[in-house]
């Protein structure tokens, strides 16, 4: 009998090569949690100190999830056969025998928690400390009010990362959430590409106020003013929009759209999504206007989505008519096919694979 360490057999589902949210940071505790990220099961838990892991979910010993078992202090005991691992991964003790077989462990995952959020690293290990991860200030910052919620999608993450590029279709799609500006034609686009990033801007001309923001800043709902978009694919984890307001000539009134997306598998993915604004920070009525917007705004996305899976899933990819809005969603599906080419390669994959390390006795 020989002890494997797993690692990755088939081609990557999704790139895993950048940091993927797991959860706010409040959500996770002493309980066993489980999670797939990009095709990889995961058991997630803080130690006795705080610190928070992330374990391979299956233990080495017969194909069992570690999340079924239990915790004793910082040791983690699977729920089948007893095999005991420390929070590094490796295994301490076993019930059976008095020796550990060599080398018997499983894969600890690369952790870090910051922005009031536990970030993940899936890819090679060595690599996690060269990238870094999304800046996301407004989340933690003074002077930023933030709601927001999370959902499973039945969709494959590009998906909902090529969606997001194109606000063209929210007056479409949810119209009681599209400002007057996203009603009429849009303005030229200005993409931005970098190897790994794709960054866009329109200046809308001047146009009213949704009803609750006209109330929140105390302006005219009928005064007209300019609008500015931004979106920000910053990696296969995180797009950012911003739309801002231009009050007397300055930018007076912030939004920040945050959509972080976690791969879950080739055809499901998990949404965190945050609104903040940094203008009327202390009004209970707007922020609770936000949850009700916006809740069913990415509830609805997530539906047509979910339809866009089934069609693809049915029918399978046909030759697309595309139009100048899709400029920035063409350019990010360039991106990840070229991460996912990269990784996929055998040299690659055979560098990410864990072989035979042990023959217990």
């Amino acid at each position: 009998m020989t002890a494997i360490r797993p690692g990755r057999t088939r081609p990557a589902v999704a790139p895993t090569e950048c940091w993927y949210t797991l959860a706010p940071s409040d959500s996770v505790g002493r309980a066993l949690r489980a999670y797939r990220v990009a095709g990889l099961p995961l058991v997630v838990f803080r130690t006795v100190a705080g610190q928070v892991v992330a374990l391979h979910d299956r233990c080495v010993h017969r194909p069992y999830p570690l999340s079924a078992g239990h915790l004793d202090g910082d040791e983690l005991s699977c729920g089948l056969c007893g095999f005991v691992y420390g929070p590094d991964g490796r295994c301490v003790r076993v019930p059976t025998q008095s020796r550990v077989p060599v080398g018997a462990a499983v894969r600890a995952y690369p952790v870090r928690e910051e922005q009031g959020l536990v970030w993940v690293w899936a890819g090679e290990p060595g690599r996690a400390r060269l990238h870094r991860l999304p800046d996301l200030p407004w989340l933690v910052q003074d002077g930023w009010i933030t709601v927001g919620g999370e959902q499973m999608v039945n969709a494959g993450f590009l998906l909902l990362h090529e969606s997001f590029a194109d606000v063209t279709k929210i007056p479409v799609l949810v119209p009681e959430v599209s400002p007057s500006v996203l009603q009429v034609a849009p303005p030229p686009l200005d993409v931005e590409v970098t190897e790994t990033t794709v960054s866009l801007s329109r200046r809308y001309p001047p146009g009213p106020l949704p009803d609750w923001q006209a109330r929140a800043l105390g302006r005219s709902g009928e005064e007209e003013l300019e609008h500015l978009q931004e979106g920000h694919f910053l990696s296969p984890a995180a797009w950012v929009d911003y739309w801002d307001v231009v009050l007397d000539g300055h930018l007076k009134a912030r939004m920040r759209f945050t959509q972080l997306v976690t791969p879950v598998d080739d055809r499901t993915s998990r949404l965190l999504w945050r609104v903040s604004r940094d203008f009327g920070v202390g009004d209970s009525v707007t922020t609770a206007r936000l949850t009700e917007m916006f809740g069913p705004y990415y509830a609805t996305l997530a539906a047509a989505l979910e339809i866009m899976q089934q069609v693809i899933d049915r029918d399978g990819p046909v030759a697309e008519v595309n139009v100048s809005s899709d400029v920035a969603a063409l350019r990010v599906r360039q991106i990840v096919q070229a991460m996912l080419a990269e990784e996929n390669a055998p040299t690659r994959r055979h560098r990410a694979e864990y072989a035979d390390v042990s023959t217990p006795v």
